[in-house]
């Protein structure tokens, strides 16, 4: 069952431009890509969890 969700949190700037750049590289908006990595990280998709634990390093 999907649910609309409303997600809030306070991102320093110079992280949200370089998703903005990322998300621009690929085409994409930076909610597209926030819903993107979401949904990949509810699913525990392998290798996003594998990036998100190296960029936590």
């Amino acid at each position: 069952m999907n649910q609309a969700a409303t997600i809030s949190a306070a991102v320093p700037a110079d992280v949200k431009a370089e998703a903005a750049a990322v998300a621009a590289a690929h085409g994409m908006s930076l909610a597209d890509l926030v819903r993107e990595l979401v949904a990949r990280v509810a699913a525990r998709e392998a290798e996003t969890l594998a990036w998100l634990d190296e960029a936590r390093r």
